[in-house]
């Protein structure tokens, strides 16, 4: 996909002519269905348009295919994502764990992640991926102040401390 065709899905979307936008993106993944961006800027689309359903085929397909670094974290996060709101927690699971593997510094991955651990009741582990980010990212100093200790909380939720 080229930066003219971006372009002009954007002005389409912008415009509220999604109906346009997407018969403009078919038609060139008629002619270039080995285009992993173009399939990873359908997905996005159809994600952004509330259509998950339509939307995960095509961040498959795009990650099959090979993306740039930014697009294919994109992607992982877009389709795990996509995954869990339609209620296919393990695959979200597994797809952002594999995201992880290959992006471990991800925050945007890593809070995602903790959403689906959420769903697939790994609430401990959910919290600890959270509190971990949290603390790694804020510059809160009413957060900071407790760092040491919501770092040991966040792997001991469930402890009493008599």
């Amino acid at each position: 996909m080229n930066q003219q065709q971006k372009e002009t899905i954007d002005l389409l979307l912008r415009e509220g002519n999604d109906s346009d936008a997407f018969k403009h993106l078919h038609k060139w993944l008629e002619g270039n269905s080995h285009d992993g961006d173009l399939h990873y800027y359908l997905a996005s689309t159809y994600d952004s348009k509330g259509n998950e359903k339509k939307a995960y085929p095509h961040y498959e397909k795009a990650i099959e295919l090979g993306l740039d670094e930014e697009e294919l974290k994109g992607a992982f996060l877009g389709l795990g994502s996509t995954y869990r709101t339609l209620g296919m927690y393990e695959e979200s699971k597994s797809t952002l764990e594999f995201g992880l593997t290959k992006f471990p510094e991800d925050n945007a991955l890593k809070v995602f992640y903790s959403l689906t651990l959420y769903n697939v009741r790994e609430h401990e582990k959910a919290m600890e991926v959270l509190l971990t980010c949290l603390l790694e990212t804020t510059q809160d100093q009413n957060i900071l102040q407790y760092r040491n200790a919501l770092a040991l909380y966040s792997k001991q939720l469930n402890r009493i401390w008599v």
